[in-house]
């Protein structure tokens, strides 16, 4: 149950783009991120919610902060969260997910 995961952190790789420089990508889609995020929520609550961060390109930057919604699957509640990038190495980061205790309404 998402009520009882507050914060989660897990490491994450985010894909190179065949035919690109050895360059890491400098931004990502947030859907990518939102599936890291809702992977790791996963594994801290033994379920996969559904995850909403926007359709916008994120940097990877350590700091980075995403204001995203996180719907419980089984409650069908959609609860705000935040999801911070850290540990930044080329394409590898790391996440930790903020979930608010209470439902949105």
């Amino acid at each position: 149950m998402l009520r009882s995961a507050i914060l989660v952190l897990t490491l994450a790789s985010t894909a190179l783009i065949a035919g690109c420089s050895s360059e890491p990508p400098v931004e990502v889609p947030a859907s990518e991120i939102a599936a890291t995020a809702a992977g790791a929520l996963e594994q801290s609550t033994g379920e996969l919610p559904e995850m909403d961060c926007g359709d916008d390109s994120i940097p990877l930057k350590n700091g980075t902060k995403l204001d995203c919604v996180v719907t419980d699957t089984t409650l069908g509640e959609d609860f705000d969260s935040r999801v911070t990038l850290s540990d930044v190495d080329g394409a590898n980061y790391s996440v930790s997910v903020e979930v608010s205790e209470e439902p949105r309404e």
